[in-house]
């Protein structure tokens, strides 16, 4: 009978796993698939951004015409479209590194390379350790809003 080891996340491995055709197959799959993703994630990144111009330019003529539109907002129509810009510019970090994920995957199976495959492992758990992170931090936010919401409901009463 053989002897199941316990080997935890933070150990190293005694042995490589290689790869096989098949999973070979299947990274350039997931790589191509994550090339059209980037591209698409570049396009709505560009977007947001162009999105955060136009929004600065016509919030500004909009909240000019005070009998036309009464906008009442609480900020600035500048800061408001800069919030929108620096969302756009996280948005696009995760899509950076997915597309080098998958720039590097397609460059490690055509040319055979190590280094392009350790460069796009690398890549891959820096997109999952920055959208670990962005779920903590977003979750954190949610809580201390409906913390903050509940509170001001409470005292409202």
């Amino acid at each position: 009978m053989e002897e199941n080891k316990n080997i935890s996340s933070t150990d190293t491995p005694t042995e490589i796993p290689q790869l096989t055709p098949e999973s070979i197959t299947y990274l350039l799959k997931a790589a191509k698939w994550g090339k059209f993703l980037a591209i698409l994630g570049f396009i709505v990144a560009g977007l947001m951004i162009a999105g955060g111009f136009a929004m600065s330019f016509v919030l500004n003529k909009v909240s000019g015409a005070d009998e036309l539109v009464p906008l009442n907002l609480p900020f600035s129509t500048v800061f408001i479209s800069i919030i929108y810009i620096i969302i756009a510019g996280i948005y696009l970090i995760p899509v950076i590194f997915l597309n080098t994920f998958s720039n590097n995957s397609i460059k490690a199976v055509n040319l055979s390379s190590t280094e392009n495959m350790t460069k796009s492992i690398r890549n891959l758990k820096n997109l999952f350790v920055f959208i670990g992170i962005s779920t903590v931090v977003l979750l954190g936010l949610y809580t201390l809003i409906l913390i903050v919401a509940g509170t001001a409901a409470v005292f409202s009463f």
